[in-house]
């Protein structure tokens, strides 16, 4: 018995340091591309690698399995000067605008396409993908205004407006989460 666990053991280990290995291995007429992963780190780190081989974030979703999937696009003229991409990840909307803003002063964008929210087991994540062009000349701001009431949102909203900001996605996490975005021009 000791012997068929052992053997069953050494197959589903290097079943999964191959299919590990074989997971970035990308074709050179490959057009699109799925990332898959729970840990944030993983992901930033293989959102490099296929960027600098000339692709682009599109979507993100959640998986059934706690996991965060990403499609990318192949973009030819990306390959000549490869984005940048960086994940956010935490459970406080306050943290999250901070570390958007952290990151946005750098140069990086708030894909809204990509926002997730990621529930684990014991742990729940607002989970947000910012992308920095090699060129870019801005900078951006973020506030996330937040309520239950549509009335209060609404009077965020125009609030934020008036300092130049301008809505680009909405989340509901139990109550209504808009994300406002101010680009602010380098010279």
């Amino acid at each position: 018995m000791k012997k068929y666990l052992f053997t069953f053991f050494l197959l589903f280990s290097s079943s999964v340091v191959a299919f590990s290995q074989d997971k970035l291995k990308i074709d050179d007429d490959q057009s699109y591309l799925v990332l898959s992963t729970k840990r944030i780190q993983t992901m930033e780190k293989e959102l490099d690698e296929v960027a600098a081989k000339g692709f682009r974030v599109l979507y993100g979703a959640p998986t059934q399995q706690y996991d965060m999937s990403i499609l990318l696009k192949r973009v030819p003229e990306a390959a000549n000067e490869a984005y940048s991409y960086k994940v956010l990840a935490t459970s406080r909307l306050k943290t999250m605008e901070k570390e958007l803003n952290d990151l946005a002063k750098q140069g990086y964008q708030l894909l809204p396409r990509t926002i997730i929210f990621k529930q684990g087991f014991i742990t729940a994540e607002l989970v947000m993908l910012m992308e920095k062009s090699p060129n870019s000349k801005r900078n951006y701001e973020y506030k996330l205004v937040q309520g239950r009431k549509e009335t209060k949102v609404h009077k965020e909203i125009e609030e934020g407006e008036k300092q130049g900001f301008y809505p680009v996605t909405m989340i509901i996490l139990g109550e209504n989460v808009v994300v406002l975005e101010k680009t602010i021009t380098n010279l």
